[in-house]
């Protein structure tokens, strides 16, 4: 069986998506098979940001109506071992049982699977994936950012739901503008225990152009950091400024 992740957020605008691209990434190459699941109905975009937007055809929709997997996680060209699996081009096309039955079915096939969902809370869709997932809250290093993700929190928590906190977007110099005295004081406003923390990143916000990471690029090293963490390995955090 594989391991299974579900990146979500309180707020929109945290740099969701990305991070779910750059952990997808980074499982890759460590030579997972992954699987990304776009779950953003109706605004879908990891299509565009690993640049297989051309050649879609069928969607989580079509695979919840009875299509094979294997037609609609399409192979991204920039990123070996990395599939997507975009959403649908409209909403309201998630069948709760279906959508359950999808993802254990998947499970069989892949080491690796992540759930990109929407901004927001839907503890429908979450309670449905398997009991096993694990919740990866993301949230920038900004009072009402830090506050949803302690919303966020305390939703998973009612739901027995396992979550750890991804800081993304982390400026080093500006880090004592933020309103938090340090890492500590924004891990004890969200709730949630820490599971990584991604620099500010051209790269990432560039992605839908490149279509990949950089090699050596900071944001790459510390999902691989973050990916490494999830397979048991031990990863020490560095030191900020070095982030």
């Amino acid at each position: 069986m594989s391991r299974i992740f579900a990146v979500t957020s309180g707020k929109g605008g945290v740099g969701k998506s990305t991070v779910a691209v750059g952990l997808a990434s980074a499982f890759a190459a460590r030579a997972d098979k992954v699987l990304l699941v776009d779950m953003d109905e109706g605004f879908r975009c990891l299509d565009l940001m690993l640049g297989i937007d051309s050649k879609t055809v069928f969607d989580l929709s079509d695979i919840l109506g009875g299509k094979d997997i294997d037609d609609a996680a399409y192979a991204c060209d920039s990123v070996q071992n990395l599939y997507l699996i975009p959403a649908a081009s409209k909403q309201g096309l998630i069948d709760i049982q279906q959508f359950k039955e999808f993802a254990l079915k998947a499970a069989c096939s892949f080491d690796i699977i992540i759930f990109d969902f929407p901004a927001g809370i839907n503890p429908e869709l979450y309670c449905a994936l398997p009991e096993d997932t694990l919740f990866l809250a993301v949230a920038v290093p900004d009072p009402v950012s830090i506050r949803d993700a302690y919303q966020i929190s305390r939703m998973l928590s009612e739901y027995s739901l396992p979550a750890r906190l991804i800081i993304n977007r982390f400026i080093h110099s500006q880090s004592r503008r933020t309103g938090f005295k340090n890492i500590d004081n924004i891990i004890d406003s969200s709730g949630i225990r820490l599971l990584g923390i991604i620099p500010e990143s051209e790269e990432l916000a560039m992605l839908s152009v490149t279509h990949k990471l950089k090699k050596h690029c900071r944001a790459l090293l510390a999902f691989k950091r973050i990916a490494a963490r999830l397979s048991g390995e031990q990863q020490l955090l560095p030191k900020l400024k070095k982030i």
